[in-house]
This record gives C-alpha cells, sequence and structure tokens, in this order.
C-alpha cells in the first residue's frame, strides 16, 4: 500500500512540474532591434549608383555619401508612432545638405517605410528563414515578394563587425530578359548596413544584346547615437 501511495505522488510531482514548465515557455525574441526608431540615430553609407541604356547609348554613374537620420517621433494616419527620417547628402565642404525625408514605422508585426511616398513592408516579425511577404502590400506597386536568406549571422563591413544580422532577398525568378536582384541586410540594434538593388531588361536586336538597367549599392561606412 506504501509503494502505491509513494508512486501517486511521484505521479503527481511529476505532472505538477511539467504544468509548470508549459506555464513558462520560453520567451521567443520578436527581432524588433533590427529596425530600431529611437530619435537621435545616423547611419551614414556610401553610395554607388550606374545606369545603362544600350538603345540610347547613354551611360552615367555617380558615388555620394548618405546619411540617414531618425529626427522626431509622429503620429501617422492610423495614429501609429512613426518616425521621421531625414537623409542627407554630403556636401564638398564636409557638411550634410538635406536631400529628402522619409518615414517609417515599426508594429509588433512588421516595419515599414516610405521610400519616394511609397510605403513598403521592409522586414515581419519574428524573422525567420523560410517566411514570405509582398513588400508592396501597403502600396499599389504589383506585387513583390521578399524572404529571409538568413538570420542572427554575423557580419563585417568596412572595419566594422556585427554580432547579428540578417538578410533578406526577393524571391522573384529571373530568365533572359528581366532580372532583378534585391539584397537588404539589417544588424541588430543598428538597422540597414547594406542594399543592393539591381534590374535590367535585355532585348535583342539582329541578334546583338542591348541592355538597359540600373545598378544600386548603399553600404554601411559608420553609425551612432
Amino acid at each position: 500500500m506504501k509503494q502505491t501511495i509513494l508512486l501517486l505522488a511521484v505521479v503527481v510531482l511529476a505532472a505538477s512540474a511539467g504544468c509548470k514548465r508549459d506555464e513558462n515557455p520560453p520567451r521567443v525574441d520578436p527581432g524588433h532591434a533590427y529596425f530600431p526608431v529611437d530619435t537621435g540615430r545616423w547611419i551614414d553609407y556610401k553610395v554607388d549608383s550606374i545606369w545603362r541604356n544600350d538603345i540610347t547609348g547613354v551611360t552615367d554613374s555617380t558615388s555620394y555619401l548618405l546619411r540617414e537620420k531618425i529626427t522626431n517621433d509622429f503620429l501617422d494616419a492610423q495614429g501609429r508612432t512613426a518616425q521621421r527620417l531625414v537623409r542627407y547628402m554630403a556636401a564638398d565642404n564636409g557638411s550634410w545638405t538635406p536631400k529628402d525625408v522619409w518615414w517609417q514605422v515599426r508594429t509588433p508585426a512588421n516595419a515599414e517605410r516610405a521610400e519616394e511616398n511609397q510605403r513598403r513592408v521592409k522586414l515581419i516579425f519574428p524573422p525567420r528563414t523560410g517566411e514570405y511577404w509582398n513588400t508592396n502590400a501597403t502600396n499599389v506597386g504589383r506585387p513583390y515578394e521578399l524572404t529571409y536568406l538568413a538570420v542572427d549571422v554575423p557580419w563585417s563591413v568596412n572595419g566594422m563587425s556585427f554580432d547579428s544580422t540578417l538578410l533578406v532577398k526577393t524571391t522573384y525568378q529571373n530568365n533572359a530578359i528581366i532580372t532583378n536582384t534585391y539584397y537588404e541586410r539589417y544588424a541588430k540594434n543598428v538597422g540597414l548596413v547594406y542594399r543592393q538593388v539591381d534590374s535590367t531588361n535585355t532585348q535583342y536586336l539582329d541578334g546583338i544584346p542591348k541592355v538597359r538597367g540600373t545598378w544600386y549599392k548603399q553600404t554601411i561606412t559608420g553609425y551612432g547615437h
């Protein structure tokens, strides 16, 4: 009888311990630190841009220094707390001249940015490889699907090392005529550290390929708060 009572007590204790474990599941990092929203934060970039049109014979390029700075909070049209993002270009004398103003908002589910007045979903939370979303879900543009290629991986550039970064890419299937390349890398507690957006259209005239396209690369050179 004593053995039976002892066995029942062990079973009850084991079940109780199991319930306690269920009541306190491990916390999942939502990944919000990949998209900081605190006022005063800034990031400097080196931008390289090329455009080419074989049909018109026009090819050109430009390189410049860009700074993006969160200047203040405000309420957007949906009543959400958003941030004003002022973008500056470096002048020849080393000063920063305002270029344009974007804005951004981070919700528990995603991160949005208004780029050239086009709202885009940049990230979804929590970030996981194999997750997919339409970056143009908040505008009237054609659907353009993105996914996470890597999450929480180290990365280094320009003498800076980041312990945790995530890499976003497009799932667009390229073909012999249209090629799209889209990569954005974000570092935890920093934000966007690298962007590459290339788009080409190749037409064949008398068997000769004629390329029209743009190539854009934006790489972090410094940051602060």
